[in-house]
Protein backbone atom coordinates (compact mmCIF):
# COMPACT_ATOMS: atom_id res chain seq x y z
CA UNK A 1 0.00 0.00 0.00
CA UNK A 2 1.38 3.55 -1.23
CA UNK A 3 2.56 5.51 1.86
CA UNK A 4 0.60 9.15 2.09
CA UNK A 5 3.95 11.00 2.88
CA UNK A 6 7.01 10.21 5.44
CA UNK A 7 5.59 10.45 9.02
CA UNK A 8 1.87 10.11 8.83
CA UNK A 9 -0.28 7.26 9.40
CA UNK A 10 0.26 3.57 8.33
CA UNK A 11 -2.31 1.71 6.97
CA UNK A 12 -2.72 -0.98 9.79
CA UNK A 13 -2.84 1.93 12.06
CA UNK A 14 -5.63 3.66 10.06
CA UNK A 15 -7.64 0.92 10.29
CA UNK A 16 -7.36 0.94 14.32
CA UNK A 17 -8.08 4.70 14.04
CA UNK A 18 -11.64 4.04 12.51
CA UNK A 19 -12.28 1.23 14.56
CA UNK A 20 -11.91 -1.76 12.51
CA UNK A 21 -12.02 -5.09 14.69
CA UNK A 22 -9.33 -7.47 14.74
CA UNK A 23 -10.62 -10.20 12.21
CA UNK A 24 -11.87 -7.75 9.51
CA UNK A 25 -8.46 -6.02 9.77
CA UNK A 26 -6.44 -9.01 9.21
CA UNK A 27 -8.77 -10.00 6.21
CA UNK A 28 -8.21 -6.77 5.07
CA UNK A 29 -3.96 -6.53 5.33
CA UNK A 30 -4.06 -10.31 4.03
CA UNK A 31 -5.78 -9.09 0.18
CA UNK A 32 -2.37 -6.73 0.32
CA UNK A 33 -4.21 -4.85 -2.27
CA UNK A 34 -2.17 -2.52 -4.13
CA UNK A 35 -2.05 0.85 -4.61
CA UNK A 36 -2.69 0.63 -8.45
CA UNK A 37 -5.75 -1.79 -7.73
CA UNK A 38 -7.34 0.50 -5.04
CA UNK A 39 -7.35 2.79 -7.42
CA UNK A 40 -9.26 0.62 -9.98
CA UNK A 41 -11.36 -0.30 -7.54
CA UNK A 42 -12.22 3.48 -6.36
CA UNK A 43 -12.94 3.68 -10.39
CA UNK A 44 -15.32 0.69 -9.83
CA UNK A 45 -17.25 1.96 -6.57
CA UNK A 46 -17.88 5.50 -7.52
CA UNK A 47 -19.43 3.83 -11.01
CA UNK A 48 -21.96 1.72 -9.25
CA UNK A 49 -20.20 -2.05 -9.24
CA UNK A 50 -20.72 -4.52 -6.98
CA UNK A 51 -18.03 -6.98 -5.81
CA UNK A 52 -19.29 -10.73 -5.94
CA UNK A 53 -16.67 -11.40 -2.85
CA UNK A 54 -17.43 -9.25 0.44
CA UNK A 55 -14.09 -10.05 1.34
CA UNK A 56 -12.39 -8.50 -1.47
CA UNK A 57 -14.88 -5.91 -1.59
CA UNK A 58 -13.97 -4.99 2.05
CA UNK A 59 -10.47 -5.29 1.18
CA UNK A 60 -10.53 -2.85 -1.97
CA UNK A 61 -13.15 -0.09 0.12
CA UNK A 62 -10.73 0.15 3.23
CA UNK A 63 -7.65 0.10 0.87
CA UNK A 64 -9.67 2.91 -1.22
CA UNK A 65 -10.56 5.29 1.91
CA UNK A 66 -6.83 5.28 2.96
CA UNK A 67 -4.57 6.14 -0.48
CA UNK A 68 -7.51 7.79 -2.12
CA UNK A 69 -10.00 9.41 -0.15
CA UNK A 70 -7.90 10.34 3.04
CA UNK A 71 -5.30 12.47 1.05
CA UNK A 72 -8.24 14.45 -0.96
CA UNK A 73 -9.32 15.51 2.52
CA UNK A 74 -6.61 16.65 3.36
CA UNK A 75 -5.78 18.72 0.22
CA UNK A 76 -9.56 20.19 0.84
CA UNK A 77 -8.17 21.14 4.90
CA UNK A 78 -10.65 19.12 6.20
CA UNK A 79 -8.89 17.41 9.79
CA UNK A 80 -8.00 14.06 9.90
CA UNK A 81 -10.55 14.40 13.21
CA UNK A 82 -13.57 14.41 10.68
CA UNK A 83 -12.40 12.04 7.99
CA UNK A 84 -11.50 9.24 10.23
CA UNK A 85 -14.71 9.60 11.74
CA UNK A 86 -16.85 9.39 8.72
CA UNK A 87 -14.70 6.63 7.87
CA UNK A 88 -15.82 4.65 11.11
CA UNK A 89 -18.83 3.46 8.62
CA UNK A 90 -16.76 0.83 7.29
CA UNK A 91 -16.40 -0.85 10.54
CA UNK A 92 -19.76 -0.40 11.17
CA UNK A 93 -21.46 -1.91 8.08
CA UNK A 94 -18.63 -4.73 8.20
CA UNK A 95 -19.46 -5.68 11.79
CA UNK A 96 -23.36 -5.94 10.33
CA UNK A 97 -21.96 -8.41 7.60
CA UNK A 98 -20.28 -10.24 10.40
CA UNK A 99 -23.63 -10.36 12.53
CA UNK A 100 -25.60 -12.06 9.48
CA UNK A 101 -22.96 -14.07 8.48
CA UNK A 102 -21.47 -16.22 11.64
CA UNK A 103 -18.71 -14.19 12.14
CA UNK A 104 -17.47 -14.05 8.81
CA UNK A 105 -15.56 -10.90 7.81
CA UNK A 106 -17.14 -9.11 4.47
CA UNK A 107 -19.23 -5.88 2.98
CA UNK A 108 -21.38 -5.66 1.00
CA UNK A 109 -22.86 -1.63 1.29
CA UNK A 110 -20.49 -0.90 -1.23
CA UNK A 111 -22.64 1.75 -3.01
CA UNK A 112 -23.85 3.53 0.16
CA UNK A 113 -19.99 3.67 1.20
CA UNK A 114 -18.94 5.54 -2.19
CA UNK A 115 -20.39 8.79 -0.77
CA UNK A 116 -17.74 8.31 1.54
CA UNK A 117 -15.11 7.71 -0.70
CA UNK A 118 -16.12 10.83 -2.77
CA UNK A 119 -16.38 13.18 0.28
CA UNK A 120 -20.34 13.36 -0.02
CA UNK A 121 -21.03 12.39 3.29
CA UNK A 122 -19.62 13.70 6.33
CA UNK A 123 -19.67 12.83 10.14
CA UNK A 124 -19.99 15.67 12.64
CA UNK A 125 -20.20 14.64 15.74
CA UNK A 126 -22.86 12.09 16.27
CA UNK A 127 -24.47 12.75 12.88
CA UNK A 128 -23.59 12.10 9.39
CA UNK A 129 -24.73 15.21 6.70
CA UNK A 130 -24.63 13.68 2.94
CA UNK A 131 -24.50 16.64 0.39
CA UNK A 132 -27.68 16.81 -2.36
CA UNK A 133 -27.71 17.38 -6.42
CA UNK A 134 -30.76 19.74 -6.44
CA UNK A 135 -30.37 23.17 -6.11
CA UNK A 136 -32.65 24.09 -3.22
CA UNK A 137 -33.93 27.92 -2.06
CA UNK A 138 -32.24 27.51 1.30
CA UNK A 139 -29.08 24.88 1.93
CA UNK A 140 -30.14 21.75 2.25
CA UNK A 141 -28.37 18.36 3.32
CA UNK A 142 -29.63 14.65 3.98
CA UNK A 143 -29.58 14.00 7.44
CA UNK A 144 -28.33 10.18 8.33
CA UNK A 145 -28.34 8.62 11.72
CA UNK A 146 -25.99 5.75 12.61
CA UNK A 147 -26.36 2.49 14.35
CA UNK A 148 -25.44 3.84 17.83
CA UNK A 149 -25.09 7.40 17.81
CA UNK A 150 -26.29 9.20 20.91
CA UNK A 151 -29.06 11.15 20.08
CA UNK A 152 -29.52 12.84 23.57
CA UNK A 153 -30.33 16.61 22.99
CA UNK A 154 -27.20 17.87 24.16
CA UNK A 155 -25.61 15.75 21.36
CA UNK A 156 -27.45 16.76 18.40
CA UNK A 157 -26.91 19.92 19.18
CA UNK A 158 -23.41 19.82 19.21
CA UNK A 159 -23.35 18.22 16.01
CA UNK A 160 -25.64 20.91 14.29
CA UNK A 161 -23.45 23.36 15.99
CA UNK A 162 -20.72 21.81 13.59
CA UNK A 163 -22.55 20.71 10.60
CA UNK A 164 -23.14 24.65 10.11
CA UNK A 165 -19.31 25.77 11.23
CA UNK A 166 -18.01 23.35 8.60
CA UNK A 167 -20.61 23.70 6.04
CA UNK A 168 -20.11 27.90 6.45
CA UNK A 169 -23.70 28.37 6.29
CA UNK A 170 -26.00 30.16 8.82
CA UNK A 171 -29.17 28.09 8.17
CA UNK A 172 -29.79 24.21 6.59
CA UNK A 173 -32.20 22.40 5.81
CA UNK A 174 -32.08 18.98 7.41
CA UNK A 175 -34.35 16.29 5.23
CA UNK A 176 -34.23 12.70 7.11
CA UNK A 177 -36.14 9.42 6.32
CA UNK A 178 -35.57 7.46 9.39
CA UNK A 179 -37.98 4.57 11.66
CA UNK A 180 -36.96 7.13 14.47
CA UNK A 181 -39.19 9.88 13.73
CA UNK A 182 -42.09 7.29 13.10
CA UNK A 183 -45.17 8.96 14.98
CA UNK A 184 -46.60 6.05 15.87
CA UNK A 185 -43.16 4.57 17.88
CA UNK A 186 -43.38 7.84 19.48
CA UNK A 187 -46.88 7.17 20.85
CA UNK A 188 -45.52 4.16 22.62
CA UNK A 189 -42.31 6.04 24.18
CA UNK A 190 -42.15 7.50 27.38
CA UNK A 191 -41.99 11.29 27.72
CA UNK A 192 -38.16 11.19 28.78
CA UNK A 193 -37.57 9.49 25.93
CA UNK A 194 -34.64 10.67 23.61
CA UNK A 195 -36.04 9.21 20.54
CA UNK A 196 -39.30 11.24 21.02
CA UNK A 197 -36.80 14.29 21.67
CA UNK A 198 -34.92 13.60 18.81
CA UNK A 199 -38.04 12.90 16.52
CA UNK A 200 -40.20 16.06 17.86
CA UNK A 201 -37.69 18.13 16.05
CA UNK A 202 -38.92 17.56 12.95
CA UNK A 203 -41.75 18.47 10.63
CA UNK A 204 -43.11 14.86 9.02
CA UNK A 205 -43.43 14.96 5.69
CA UNK A 206 -44.66 11.44 4.75
CA UNK A 207 -44.59 7.88 6.30
CA UNK A 208 -43.24 4.54 4.32
CA UNK A 209 -45.36 1.82 5.74
CA UNK A 210 -43.58 -0.89 3.04
CA UNK A 211 -39.92 -0.72 4.61
CA UNK A 212 -39.62 -2.32 8.31
CA UNK A 213 -36.01 -0.68 9.11
CA UNK A 214 -37.57 -0.55 12.35
CA UNK A 215 -38.00 -4.12 12.99
CA UNK A 216 -33.92 -4.33 11.68
CA UNK A 217 -33.05 -1.84 13.90
CA UNK A 218 -34.59 -3.07 17.32
CA UNK A 219 -34.58 -6.58 16.71
CA UNK A 220 -32.00 -7.31 14.39
CA UNK A 221 -33.89 -9.34 11.91
CA UNK A 222 -36.92 -9.60 10.45
CA UNK A 223 -40.12 -12.12 11.30
CA UNK A 224 -42.97 -12.73 9.67
CA UNK A 225 -44.67 -13.13 12.79
CA UNK A 226 -44.03 -10.46 15.56
CA UNK A 227 -44.38 -12.87 18.67
CA UNK A 228 -41.32 -14.77 17.05
CA UNK A 229 -39.16 -11.51 18.15
CA UNK A 230 -37.85 -11.43 22.00
CA UNK A 231 -38.29 -8.04 23.74
CA UNK A 232 -34.95 -8.03 25.33
CA UNK A 233 -35.36 -4.20 25.66
CA UNK A 234 -38.06 -1.90 26.83
CA UNK A 235 -38.39 -0.55 23.45
CA UNK A 236 -38.25 -3.80 22.05
CA UNK A 237 -40.88 -5.33 24.48
CA UNK A 238 -43.34 -2.09 23.57
CA UNK A 239 -42.53 -2.26 19.49
CA UNK A 240 -43.40 -5.78 19.68
CA UNK A 241 -46.62 -5.55 21.50
CA UNK A 242 -47.85 -2.84 19.07
CA UNK A 243 -46.60 -5.38 16.07
CA UNK A 244 -48.42 -7.95 17.14
CA UNK A 245 -51.95 -6.04 17.48
CA UNK A 246 -51.70 -5.13 14.16
CA UNK A 247 -49.43 -1.47 14.72
CA UNK A 248 -46.73 -0.26 11.98
CA UNK A 249 -43.68 1.12 12.41
CA UNK A 250 -43.02 2.98 9.14
CA UNK A 251 -39.90 4.64 8.00
CA UNK A 252 -40.35 8.51 7.82
CA UNK A 253 -39.50 11.41 6.66
CA UNK A 254 -39.22 15.04 8.03
CA UNK A 255 -37.07 17.99 7.47
CA UNK A 256 -35.84 20.37 10.34
CA UNK A 257 -33.82 24.24 10.28
CA UNK A 258 -30.60 24.46 12.14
Amino acid sequence: MKMLQSGEITFPSFLDLIHMNSRAKSCVLSANVSYEEAVRGYGAIINGEQFSDPRKALAIVSAAAYSIALPEYRKRGISDDIALSTFTDIPRWEEEYERTHNGEPGLVEVRWLANHLQLRIFALGSLQYQLRDQIDDLYTLNLHIPKGSDISQWSVRSSFRKAKQFFGEDSIRLCCSSWLLSEELSRLLDDSSRIKAFSSMFTIVSSDYSRRQAEERIFGILNDDPEDYEAETSLAGKAREHLIHGGKLPVTSGFLII
